[in-house]
C-alpha cells in the first residue's frame, strides 16, 4: 500500500500567517487525509474479501485434489478386487473346463487353493441354471431366473458381469454377484462360475480413507443401481441412483470434481470426486462434508470481518490497524502453512505408495511408504527418474503408459498397470500402479500422481497356482495333463517336419514291497529318487512325468531312429534297476517299460499311450525288468 506524506510548512510561517490562510491549508489536509481514509477502507475491504475468497478457492481446491486422489486409490482398490475375482473365475471355469463335474470347489477353499476371503461363495453351474460344484452346501438350488445367469447365456463375451445386489438362496445374506460365461470349444453356452461378495466389502476403504463422520464412499453400476454406499458409519445399498448429481454428470464428463449440495443423498452438502472405471460398467465416488472441509475458513472469514469492522470505524489509529491487519495475514499464512504441512503428514503417512512423476518421468517427490517398498531415500528417487526404476525390457511399456496418460488422460485407458519394479537391494517389486494427471490453469500437465500397491505375494501366489496345475506335488515333474499336452506338442512338430517321435510307459517293480515293509514316507522319498534318476535318463528337450501312483511317462522329441528310443528305454531298465538307499536300507527295485512310436504305432496321443500301455504290460508278463514293443516298428 503506497503511503502518503503531509505537505513541509515551515515553523515560522505558520505561527504568523493569518488565520484564513490555515483554514485555506486545513482544508485540502483534510481533503487528504479523508482521501487516504477512503482508500485505506476501500483497501482493507478489498483485501479482506479478496483473502476469504481465496482462502474459501484454496480450501475448495485442496479438498477437492485430496478426494481426487481417493478417488483414485478407491477405484484401484476395487480394479484389484474385480480382477483378483476375474483370476479366481478364470481358474476355476479352465479346471472346469477339464475335469468336468469332478471339481470340489469345497476342498480347494479348504486346502487353500482358492484363498480369496472376500467370496462368501464360489460356485460352478451348468447350462440349465442348476449347480455342478460350490464352495459351500447347498442342496437343490437353480439359478436359471438369476440376472448374471440371462445376461451371461444371452451373451458371448468373456467379461466379469457385477449383477445387482441379490438376497442369496444359499447364504440367506444380501450379496453381490459376479459372474463369467463358460463356453464349449464351439462356443455355445455351457454354464456360469459365479462369485458373490458381501456389498459392505466395496466401501471398506472408508476406514482407510478418513472421509469423516458425514464422508460418502459409493460403487455404482452404469445401470442406475448403487452396488454399495458407506456414509459415515452406515452401509446400504441397491438404491437408484438417476437421481444423484454425480451419476447425471457422468453423462458429459466421465470423471469430475464438483459441490453436490446433497438434496438427492441425504441433505449433506459436500465436496464430490467422482471417475468411471475402465473396462467396467461401474464409477466409484468420493465426498466430504463440505461444512468440515470449509469450517477453518469460515472461521477465518468472521475473524477477517470483525477487523475490517474495527478498522473502519478506528480510523484515528491507521497505523495500529494496518499493523493487526499485517498480524492476521501473518495468522492467515501460518494456518494456510499447517494446513499445508498436515497434508504433507497425510501424504508420508498413506498405507499406499504415492509419487509426484514430471512430465519427462523425472520422480519430483515420494512419500515414506514409496521410499521404504523400495529401499532407497527421498534423495535418492529424486535424481532418478520412474523408467530407471523398470527393468530395461519394461521401460518402454512404462513410457508408452506414461504418455497415454498425458495425451488422453481419459478413463476408457486402463487406469492402472502392473509394473515390475527393482529395489535397491536388486529383488523385484510388483506393483499395480494407477497414475493421475494434475493440470496447469491452462489445461496443460504440470504432473502426475502414481499410487502405488505392493502385489509381490498376489503375483507368488498366481504363479505358484500355475505351477500346481500342471505339476505332481510329490516330484515336481509335470503331471498327467501336462504329459498330454507336451505329447501333443511334440506329434504335431513330427508331423511339419515328417520325423518319427516316441512314448514310453512304465510301471515300477516291487515298488508296493518297499511301501508296504518301510511306510508310505519312505515309498514317497522312492518316488522321488526315481523322478531324478528318469530326469538324468533323458534329453533337455524330452519329458519326463508321474502319471499317477509309480506310473511314469516319457515323451521323446525329435528321434533320429527307433533305435534311439530303444536305446532311451534299455538306460532307463539299467538305472532303476540300481540300489536305493532309504532311511539307511539298500532297497531294489526295477521298471517294466513300454514303447509307441510315431509314426509306426499312430498319428495320435491316444493311439501311441493305448500302445505304450500294452506294451508296458507285455514287458511285466514277459517277467518285468525289461523293456517290450507292443509290436516291433515297420512290422
Amino acid at each position: 500500500m503506497s503511503s502518503h506524506r503531509l505537505p513541509d510548512v515551515p515553523l515560522g510561517e505558520a505561527a504568523s500567517g493569518p488565520a484564513s490562510w490555515r483554514a485555506r491549508a486545513s482544508a485540502p489536509l483534510n481533503l487528504a487525509i479523508g482521501l487516504v481514509c477512503v482508500v485505506a477502507i476501500v483497501g482493507i475491504w478489498w483485501v479482506t474479501l479478496q483473502r476469504i475468497a481465496f482462502e474459501r478457492d484454496q480450501a475448495l481446491a485442496a479438498a477437492m485434489q485430496a478426494n481426487s486422489n481417493l478417488a483414485i486409490a478407491f477405484e484401484q482398490q476395487v480394479f484389484r478386487t474385480l480382477k483378483s475375482a476375474e483370476q479366481v473365475a478364470a481358474f476355476v471355469r479352465e479346471q472346469y473346463l477339464r475335469q468336468g463335474s469332478g471339481i470340489k470347489l469345497k476342498r480347494w477353499v479348504e486346502q487353500g487353493v482358492i484363498r480369496e476371503k472376500m467370496f462368501t461363495i464360489v460356485s460352478v453351474v451348468d447350462e440349465r441354471g442348476e449347480i455342478v460344484s460350490s464352495s459351500q452346501a447347498t442342496g437343490r438350488v437353480n439359478y436359471a431366473d438369476r440376472e448374471f445367469f440371462r445376461v451371461q447365456r444371452e451373451g458371448a463375451g468373456d467379461d466379469l458381469f457385477v449383477s445387482r445386489p441379490v438376497l442369496g438362496r444359499v447364504t440367506g445374506r444380501w450379496q453381490i454377484p459376479m459372474s463369467l460365461r463358460i463356453s464349449r470349444p464351439d462356443g455355445s453356452f455351457a454354464g456360469v462360475v459365479v462369485m458373490s461378495v458381501d456389498p459392505a466389502n466395496f466401501t471398506d476403504f472408508y476406514r482407510q480413507a478418513e472421509l469423516g463422520p458425514q464422508g460418502l464412499l459409493e460403487l455404482t453400476g452404469l445401470d442406475g443401481m448403487v452396488r454399495g454406499r458407506r456414509t459415515g458409519s452406515r452401509s446400504s445399498f441397491g438404491m437408484e441412483a438417476q437421481g444423484l448429481a454425480w451419476f447425471q454428470r457422468r453423462a458429459a464428463a466421465p470423471a469430475g470434481d464438483f459441490v453436490d449440495e446433497g438434496a438427492a443423498a441425504d441433505g449433506v452438502a459436500r465436496i464430490v470426486s467422482y471417475r468411471t472405471m475402465a473396462g467396467y460398467p461401474l464409477m466409484v465416488t468420493v465426498g466430504t462434508a463440505h461444512a468440515s472441509e470449509l469450517a477453518p475458513v469460515l472461521q477465518r472469514r468472521a475473524s477477517y470481518l470483525a477487523v475490517a469492522g474495527s478498522a473502519t470505524g478506528v480510523l484515528l489509529v491507521f497505523a495500529g490497524l494496518l499493523m493487526l491487519v499485517l498480524a492476521r495475514q501473518r495468522a492467515a499464512a501460518e494456518a494456510l502453512q499447517a494446513s499445508e504441512a498436515l497434508f504433507r503428514a497425510t501424504f508420508h503417512q498413506a498405507a499406499m505408495g504415492i509419487a509426484h512423476i514430471g512430465p519427462d518421468g523425472r520422480i519430483l517427490g515420494a512419500n515414506d511408504k514409496f521410499c521404504r517398498m523400495l529401499g532407497y531415500s527421498g534423495e535418492e528417487l529424486r535424481a532418478r527418474t520412474v523408467f530407471e526404476l523398470c527393468d530395461a525390457d519394461r521401460r518402454d511399456e512404462a513410457r508408452q503408459f506414461l504418455l497415454d496418460r498425458l495425451s488422453a488422460d481419459s478413463p476408457l485407458l486402463p487406469p492402472e498397470m502392473e509394473v515390475p519394479y527393482r529395489r535397491k537391494d536388486g529383488t523385484v517389486l510388483w506393483v499395480v500402479e494407477a497414475l493421475g494427471v494434475v493440470r496447469d490453469p491452462q489445461g496443460r500437465p504440470d504432473f502426475l500422481v502414481a499410487v502405488t500397491q505392493d502385489v509381490t505375494a498376489r503375483k507368488a501366489l498366481e504363479e505358484r497356482l500355475s505351477h500346481d496345475a500342471l505339476h505332481d506335488a510329490l516330484t515336481g515333474l509335470p503331471n498327467r495333463v501336462m504329459f498330454q499336452d507336451r505329447l501333443a506338442r511334440v506329434l504335431e512338430s513330427a508331423r511339419r517336419r515328417a520325423g518319427q517321435a516316441a512314448v514310453l510307459y512304465l510301471d515300477l517293480d516291487g515298488f508296493k514291497a518297499v511301501n508296504d515293509s518301510l511306510g508310505h514316507a519312505a515309498g514317497d522319498a522312492l518316488l522321488q529318487q526315481v523322478a531324478r534318476r528318469l530326469e538324468h535318463c533323458v534329453r533337455s528337450e524330452d519329458t519326463v512325468s508321474r502319471i499317477g501312483g509309480d506310473e511314469f511317462g516319457v515323451v521323446l522329441a525329435a528321434l533320429a531312429q527307433s533305435q534311439d528310443c530303444e536305446a532311451v528305454a534299455l538306460k532307463i531298465v539299467s538305472t532303476l534297476a540300481a540300489p536305493f538307499e532309504l532311511q539307511g536300507e539298500t532297497v531294489y527295485i526295477s521298471a517294466s517299460v513300454g514303447a509307441a512310436l510315431f509314426p509306426d504305432h499312430g498319428n495320435d496321443t491316444a493311439s501311441l499311450l493305448a500302445h505304450a500301455d500294452n506294451a508296458m504290460y507285455a514287458a511285466k508278463d514277459a517277467g518285468k525288468n525289461r523293456f517290450r514293443w507292443e509290436s516291433q516298428p515297420g512290422v
